[in-house]
């Protein structure tokens, strides 16, 4: 006999040996054995799940002449070794792609009258691809599909299922097909190999099975494909070669370079992937979904539930997870998908490759704000990490912080007035007790605040000094964004309405059209707003501002502020025109600058 392919010489003979799909096949062998097979069958699903198969089988169990007590065929009979064979008269099967005509639909209305071949045995037309009819062909099937001659059973086969007429759909009953798991794919795919004598690693297996995506025919192909590339051996890197694929430890290496901002390591990838003749385009799509396993690692606890993967690749998930922040994941995944967009136009594909990675390592060469969030998050962790160990080498022992440490935050406050005197004492002004777990700023040559301090440390005090209206006001989209983060959507949105106008003596005025007198209101009550946004104002600027609100005509008023008018007497001066007291007609004349005229009779 000719070589068969693998997935014909292995093509299911039986419903237990169809894997993937038990809820079909154990329906089917049931209505079978109780005799209540439908005139009409819709099998619908991905290819390469057992669409066709299933459909055979169903003839096969139909016309055995030794049909077994749970429904399955005895495959000795002469009627299933025909149909095994595919010379069965009562099973014809069709291509709907080239049987799409309304003539080739009337042939089978007239051959659906032919008596079965053998007595009492059931015709079963086979119709592959059937959403490749057309919507006149499909009409003149509706009333033979609805209504056919007893010995007569239709199974339509389709990966398209909503192309097919409503009217078709709903005189079939359906099953829906399923994209095998992947660890139900491995241990067929396993035991294929052992059958076959090839030497198979369970990392090859898998990578097959994670790129079959639930088809058992493309598994089966590339089983056969990468045996015959690694001679009888099937591991990872012959998969890899056989794809075209980057190995697997190629995207740990990507994530460890986002991760520590190495750039040079990123573009080695690229060169490495570039020289073995990778598929860089399916390297990026490969490298999107690593990443997206990587989010669903960070907020879906039951990862094992809404991923179809094997295990270890899970736990690799789970482990660049706990180094990589979900801003840097988010902004991969939101890179990647915009780079396999430009490489599907034509781009050229090393550069797009290569500019994509740097900006994901280095996200100070990306202006979007999604880069510059990545870059805060990133600040924020390295204070946050470097803060506590040289916080009790910046401030000396002494028995007020003590005690604000060891109180809760809410302490902290109710033990303010207490502190108002030894606060008084200090030169630099009196300002609003931060938080605790307020970041130290920015700047390189600053020590971190440690979390005890109450007040702002002198440093800060110096480094807001320094901050002019231009500085400001260059950091201050930077400074809102961040507050989207600090400080919720809805607070942000009030800082929408805002702009800073002057910038001094520690303090930045920012002004509010005079139309939202609410969000004024809101804005100068909210004293937690004040500490966030002068947090954010020292990350970002490197020193610590106290922030003050004014109405837009406030600020008009202040700034254009006329002389002052003469101010009108009181009542009580104009009583008497003794020595020394005010003529109001004098008065009136002087501010009006005019005269007075005898009035003529």
């Amino acid at each position: 006999m000719d070589y068969q392919a693998l997935y014909r010489k292995y093509r299911p003979q039986t419903f237990a040996e169809v894997i993937g799909q038990d809820h079909v096949t154990t329906t089917i062998a049931r209505e079978v054995v109780d005799g209540k097979v439908a005139h009409a069958y819709l099998f619908a699903g991905p290819r390469g799940t057992g669409k066709t198969t299933t459909a055979r089988l169903l003839a096969k169990s139909l016309n055995c002449e030794n049909l077994q007590s749970n429904g399955e065929p005895c495959n000795s009979c002469l009627s299933c070794n025909a149909v095994t064979e595919g010379n069965s008269l009562d099973v014809i099967e069709l291509d709907a792609a080239s049987h799409n005509k309304v003539e080739d639909v009337r042939e089978i209305r007239a051959n659906v009258g032919t008596v079965a071949v053998a007595g009492g045995a059931r015709k079963v037309y086979i119709l592959d691809e059937a959403h490749m009819l057309s919507r006149a062909a499909g009409n003149a099937l509706l009333k033979t599909l609805e209504e056919p001659p007893e010995h007569v059973v239709f199974v339509l086969a389709t990966t398209e299922p909503y192309k097919l007429l409503d009217t078709i759909r709903s005189r079939a009953q359906r099953f829906d097909f399923l994209p095998v798991p992947v660890e139900v794919l491995i241990d067929y795919l396993d035991d294929i190999s052992v059958r076959e004598g090839f030497s198979a690693t369970a990392d090859g297996l898998a990578g097959v099975a994670t790129h079959a995506r639930g088809s058992v025919r493309d598994a089966m192909s590339l089983l056969e494909q990468v045996a015959a590339l690694g001679s009888g051996s099937v591991e990872s890197s012959v998969v890899a070669r056989a794809l075209g694929l980057a190995d697997r430890d190629a995207f740990a290496k990507l994530a460890t370079a986002v991760a520590n901002q190495d750039a040079p390591a990123a573009l080695a990838l690229v060169s490495e992937l570039a020289a073995r003749g990778g598929d860089l385009r399916r390297f990026v799509a490969e490298a999107m979904g690593f990443f997206r396993g990587v989010f669903l690692a960070q907020y879906a606890p039951n990862l094992e539930e809404i991923a179809d993967e094997p295990l270890d690749t899970l736990e690799e998930w789970r482990r660049h997870a706990q180094v990589l922040s979900p801003t840097e994941v988010l902004r991969a995944v939101d890179q990647l998908s915009e780079a396999l967009l430009n490489l599907r136009q034509g781009r050229e594909e090393r550069l797009v490759t290569e500019l994509t990675l740097i900006r994901l390592t280095r996200p100070d060469t990306s202006l979007d704000a999604d880069a510059l969030s990545a870059r805060l998050e990133r600040l924020e962790q390295r204070v946050q990490g470097t803060g506590p160990a040289s916080a009790p080498v910046h401030r000396p022992a002494a028995p007020v912080p003590v005690t604000a440490a060891a109180a809760p935050p809410q302490a902290a406050h109710e033990q303010e007035p207490p502190t108002a005197s030894a606060q008084a004492e200090e030169p630099p002004p009196v300002e609003e007790p931060a938080q605790p777990e307020e970041p130290a700023p920015a700047s390189p040559q600053a020590a971190p605040t440690a979390p005890q301090d109450v007040a702002p440390a002198p440093v800060s005090e110096t480094a807001a000094a320094d901050i002019d209206l231009a500085t400001f006001e260059s950091a201050w989209p930077a400074i809102a964004a961040r507050m989207r983060d600090l400080a919720g959507p809805s607070r942000h949105a009030l800082l929408k309405e805002v702009r800073p106008v002057s910038v001094g003596n520690g303090t930045a005025v920012f002004e509010l059209p005079a139309h939202l007198p609410f969000h004024l209101q809101q804005l100068r009550a909210d004293s937690e707003l004040h500490e966030l946004l002068g947090r954010a104002a020292a990350e970002l600027v490197g020193g610590a501002l106290r922030m003050e609100f004014r109405a837009q005509s406030e600020t008009s008023q202040a700034k254009d502020a006329a002389p002052e008018l003469m101010r009108a007497p009181d009542k009580d001066d104009l009583v008497a025109e003794d020595e020394g007291a005010i003529d109001p007609t004098d008065l009136v004349v002087d501010m009006l600058g005019g005269e007075v005229v005898d009035e003529q009779s």
